[in-house]
């Protein structure tokens, strides 16, 4: 397992390196997708945001690594306002959190830790104002409900531990986060669902996660409007 855990690492690490040259270079000639005037943290394109996060969904259930980490690369560049360099260091955080997570669940605070890391890096650059560790906890808190999802009778534990991320991370009170958080749990029912069904790549449920997650997206960008 733990020589597993070397190479998969290694492999992001690897990735990284491969993608920089081209990366940096559509990042001079391609705007990411916005909305809004405000800070890149706020001014995400939930139709982009929804799509990337659905196959980055996908790539984890599949155990598709490298799929995972260019799937993170591109939404992250796209919402957090960073750099190539910046860029590619917060995927690789944000990959070797979900790698270790897949692995050995919060075991250790490891985890954690990396998305501790991913929170104080895109925390300046995206106009956040939140506390890294407070974010990184929370985060890691609703990944592990939604692991234990067979515990909750229904997704009101997942819709309020989703909430309450975003309430630190948008500066919203969890009431306003709700409606973004209910979306996105019933995306994960969906998705679920799919996992429990085989994982066909054809599967319309793939394309209900899809909307779910769009439509979370443009609550949270209606909660931050609203504000």
């Amino acid at each position: 397992m733990r020589s597993s855990r070397r190479g998969l690492f290694a492999l992001v690490g690897v990735g990284a390196l491969l993608l920089a040259s081209a990366l940096a270079v559509r990042a001079a000639t391609t705007a990411p997708p916005r909305q809004g005037d405000g800070p890149p943290l706020e001014s995400f394109e939930p139709e982009t945001v929804g799509r990337l996060e659905q196959e980055a969904w996908a790539a984890y259930y599949y155990r598709d690594w490298p799929k995972l980490f260019t799937t993170l690369l591109d939404l992250i560049e796209g919402q957090f306002g960073l750099s190539p360099a910046q860029a590619l260091q917060a995927a690789t955080l944000a990959t070797r959190a979900q790698v270790v997570f897949a692995e050995r669940g919060d075991e250790g605070g490891v985890a954690e830790d990396y998305m501790r890391q991913f929170y104080v890096l895109v925390r300046e650059p995206s106009g956040g104002t939140y506390d890294p560790e407070r974010a990184a906890a929370l985060e890691l808190n609703w990944w592990v409900v939604h692991r234990h999802r067979d515990e909750y009778p229904d997704t009101t534990a997942l819709s309020e531990a989703l909430a309450a991320l975003y309430a630190e991370l948008y500066r919203l009170t969890p009431e306003a986060g709700l409606p973004a958080g209910e979306h996105r749990a019933a995306a994960m029912e969906a998705s679920d669902r799919w996992v429990r069904e085989g994982k066909d790549p054809n599967s319309p449920l793939l394309q209900t996660v899809r909307a779910e997650l769009v439509l979370s997206y443009r609550a949270l960008a209606d909660a931050i409007a609203a504000r």
